[in-house]
């Protein structure tokens, strides 16, 4: 079977129909299994259904295909026991169709007259793609893979409730951001490129409008769904051990999240042992440790590269922003106050219409370059007479 070609789906639904290890696994063995796979921590290195008897050898991005497709069946088959695998492709198409009706990029495809189970794999190769972009590439398997168990969980309420499913996914977002937010809170000393991660995530929701600069505060009795709880603690771990090591502080708040969803002590210390045995063992194989601190490097060079986009567009730069004196006001007051919400945003809006004036400039403008609009609002102060950095010494 090879998941990169058409007609995989077919095949891998008899193995599955053979092989029934997976449709019978409870629910903590189900998660268990899909943790130890890679597949929570956005690296899968097996796959759940057993698949690495065969000859193939399987890339990364085809065993998250093969992941995530068999935790979509065993969610239906939980629900569904004595209902074939075959309806479940029908189920979950209907799942991700009604999902992409409130999205910004629907799948443009499922009107063409292909099986069904080609539509699945179409649908399953757009979730998991690498994303081009400059920013987010660096980031596909760190922090937008990582969110792909909320396609699970979001299925998982499909089938419960039928309720809005936009609306749990909101909500289930807001979880996400909180979690990732306090563990960030948790750390002795935080670093400049944990605020990159915040802006990836927010490029990375759906459903939520992620607000770098709101503290989120998190509340425990938003779910009581013992998969949910699983994987918001395994995000916890991830996000703290962001840089490779996990602080006395940071342990202290993952155990004290698993106290309030009301999960025993072994569950958090078997969280935390498996995730640091996992990228211990699995280091070498996983994109995001190829280079010692990955964010830090990625935070570094992208620093250097706007500062020599910078340089190199300085004069009509200047030029740009003096036809705009407000912008030149507010830049220059940025440097010694904190701006408004309305002034940051019209900072943001300004900048972003010079960028689209000046061609070398444009990649702020791309999917993704908001992430580096932080930076280069730092250094065009840098840039402006000294008349209007003289404010930086008052208040």
């Amino acid at each position: 079977m090879n998941p990169s070609a058409s007609g995989w789906i077919k095949k891998h639904l008899r193995h599955l129909n053979k092989d029934k290890t997976l449709l019978n696994f409870s629910e903590h063995q189900f998660y268990h299994q899909l943790r130890a796979s890679g597949f929570i921590y956005a690296n899968s290195i097996k796959s759940i259904s057993h698949l690495e008897n065969s000859n193939f050898k399987y890339t990364t991005e085809e065993l998250t295909k093969i992941n995530i497709l068999d935790s979509l069946l065993f969610i239906f088959k939980q629900k569904n026991p004595q209902t074939s695998l075959e309806e479940a492709i029908e189920t979950i198409i209907l799942f991700y169709t009604h999902l992409e009706k409130k999205s910004t990029s629907p799948f443009s495809f499922l009107k063409l007259k292909i099986s069904s189970e080609e539509k699945l794999e179409k649908i399953l190769q757009e979730r998991i793609q690498i994303n081009n972009s400059i920013i987010k590439k660096n980031f596909s398997h760190l922090i937008t893979n990582a969110l792909l168990f909320i396609d699970i969980l979001a299925f998982q309420e499909f089938l419960r409730s039928k309720k809005n499913i936009h609306l749990y996914l909101q909500e289930f977002e807001y979880l996400v951001a909180s979690i990732v937010y306090q563990s960030f809170k948790s750390k002795k000393e935080t670093t400049k490129y944990d605020n990159l991660i915040l802006q990836v995530l927010k490029s990375s929701f759906r459903f939520h409008k992620l607000e770098i600069t709101k503290e989120y505060s998190f509340n425990a009795q938003l779910t009581n769904d013992v998969l949910e709880k699983y994987y918001l603690i395994d995000l916890a771990c991830i996000t703290a051990y962001n840089d490779e090591k996990i602080e006395k502080e940071e342990i202290k708040f993952i155990k004290n999240l698993g106290d309030q969803f009301q999960l025993e002590r072994n569950i958090i210390d078997t969280s935390l042992v498996e995730m640091t045995s996992f990228f211990t063992e699995f280091k070498n194989q996983i994109t995001y440790f190829q280079h010692s601190h990955a964010l830090n490097n990625l935070y570094k060079n992208t620093h250097r590269m706007v500062r020599l986009l910078v340089l190199r567009n300085k004069n009509r730069l200047l030029r740009e922003l003096f036809e705009s004196k407000e912008l030149v006001i507010l830049l220059s007051k940025s440097t010694h106050k904190n701006l408004t919400d309305e002034e940051r945003i019209k900072v943001k809006s300004q900048l972003l219409d010079i960028c689209k004036s000046i061609p070398s400039l444009a990649i702020f403008i791309l999917p993704g370059g908001s992430v580096l609009l932080p930076i280069l609002i730092k250094f065009i102060p840098q840039l402006l007479p000294s008349a209007f950095n003289e404010n930086r010494l008052e208040d």
